[in-house]
C-alpha cells in the first residue's frame, strides 16, 4: 500500500489558506483597477470633444457663447447622461469666454451643477467634470487674457466638490493667471498695495481689466470712507461686473475672510456687535453685487468651517448667536 501523507499542522493550514486568499485578492484588484483604466479611458474620450470645443470659443471666440451653451445644455439636463458632468462643467466656464454670456445660460448650468452631482455624488462628479490641469494642457501656447484666467479660476472653484483648502488645480490656475498679468503688464503694480506684480501673486481681475491682489480686495472692502465707490474699480472708477458664478466663490471668499476676522477679534478679547458685523456685509455685497441676505446667511456657515480649537465651544457660541436672529435692514 502506499504510504499516507503525514496531517497537515494548523500553521501551515493557516499559511496555504492565507495564500490562497492573497492570490485571490490579487486577482480581484487586477480586474478592479481594470475596469478603473477602461472608465477613464472613456471618461477622457467622451471630455475631448468637450474641451476641444470651448478651448476654439476660448481662444478664437467661434462657436460663440450662445452656440456653445446650446451645444452643452441639452447634455446637462438628464443628470443620467454620462457626459452631463463634462457638458456642465463647461458651462459653468463658460463666464470665462470673450464676449456677451447669456445669463440665463449660466443660472441654468448652475442648476444643472447641483442636479448632477446630487444625482450621481460628488466622487463621480470629480471623476467625469473637466479638471483645471486638463484645460491648461489644450490651453499651452494659447493666448488667453488675464481675466478670462482670473474668472476660470472662480468657476472651477465652484464646480469643485472637495473643498479642503486650495488644491492642486486651483493653484494652477492662480499661477497660470499671475503669469498671464506679468506678461501683459511687467512693470504694473497692485493699485492697493503699490507692490509689483510677482509670477506667485494671487490675484483677480476686474471687469474693467484692473487687476489687484485678492487679498488686497479685502482690505479695500473693510476700508471705511470709501462708500461712494463700492462696486467700482478703484483706478477707473468703472462699474466691476461678476458673473453668477464668480459671484457665487467670492461670496465664499469674503464670508470665510470675515468669519476668520470675527475669530480673531474673539480670540483678541474683543468682540464686534450684530450691527457692526451687517456693515461688513453690507460692503461686501455692495462690492460685488451680491445680495445683503446671502451675505449674512454665509458668513455662519463659513464659522461652522473654522476648527474647533481657534476658540472654545463657548466663545464660538457667542459668535453664532449674532447670526441667529435676522438682520433687518
Amino acid at each position: 500500500s502506499l504510504p499516507t501523507m503525514p496531517p497537515k499542522s494548523k500553521a501551515a493550514a493557516k499559511r496555504q489558506a492565507s495564500q490562497a486568499l492573497r492570490k485571490k485578492g490579487n486577482v480581484k484588484n487586477a480586474a478592479v483597477s481594470a475596469k478603473k483604466l477602461r472608465e477613464l479611458e472613456q471618461v477622457r474620450k467622451v471630455k475631448e470633444p468637450f474641451l476641444d470645443m470651448f478651448v476654439e470659443a476660448l481662444t478664437k471666440g467661434d462657436p460663440d457663447p450662445s452656440e456653445l451653451a446650446w451645444h452643452l445644455s441639452w447634455r446637462c439636463s438628464n443628470p443620467r447622461r454620462y457626459d452631463a458632468p463634462a457638458a456642465c462643467s463647461l458651462m459653468l466656464f463658460s463666464e470665462a469666454l470673450p464676449g456677451h454670456v447669456n445669463l440665463c445660460d449660466v443660472l441654468e448650468a448652475i442648476d444643472y451643477h447641483q442636479a448632477i452631482r446630487k444625482h450621481i455624488g460628488d466622487e463621480r462628479w470629480e471623476e467625469r467634470r473637466v479638471r483645471a490641469d486638463e484645460l491648461l494642457q489644450k490651453l499651452q501656447g494659447a493666448k488667453v487674457s488675464p481675466r478670462s484666467f482670473s474668472l476660470l479660476h472662480r468657476a472651477v472653484s465652484v464646480a469643485c466638490a472637495k473643498k479642503d483648502g486650495p488644491s492642486e488645480e486651483l493653484k494652477a490656475l492662480s499661477s497660470a493667471t499671475s503669469k498671464a498679468v506679468c506678461d501683459k503688464d511687467p512693470e504694473g503694480a497692485c493699485p492697493i498695495c503699490l507692490a509689483g506684480w510677482r509670477a506667485d501673486d494671487s490675484v483677480l481681475v476686474l471687469s474693467c481689466n484692473h487687476v489687484l491682489h485678492v487679498d488686497c480686495f479685502w482690505k479695500m472692502i473693510t476700508a471705511a470712507g470709501s462708500d461712494a465707490l463700492r462696486g467700482r474699480c478703484r483706478v477707473c472708477r468703472a462699474p466691476v461686473h461678476w458673473g453668477p458664478v464668480a459671484r457665487s466663490n467670492l461670496r465664499c471668499i469674503l464670508a470665510s475672510a470675515l468669519a476668520a476676522a470675527l475669530v480673531r477679534q474673539q480670540q483678541a478679547g474683543g468682540g464686534l456687535s450684530q450691527s457692526d458685523v451687517a456693515e461688513y456685509c453690507s460692503r461686501v455685497s455692495e462690492e460685488i453685487g451680491e445680495s445683503f441676505h446671502d451675505i449674512w446667511t454665509e458668513v455662519p456657515y463659513q464659522l461652522l468651517k473654522v476648527r474647533q480649537k481657534a476658540l472654545p465651544n463657548s466663545e464660538m457660541a457667542n459668535l453664532q448667536r449674532l447670526f441667529s436672529t435676522p438682520f433687518l435692514r
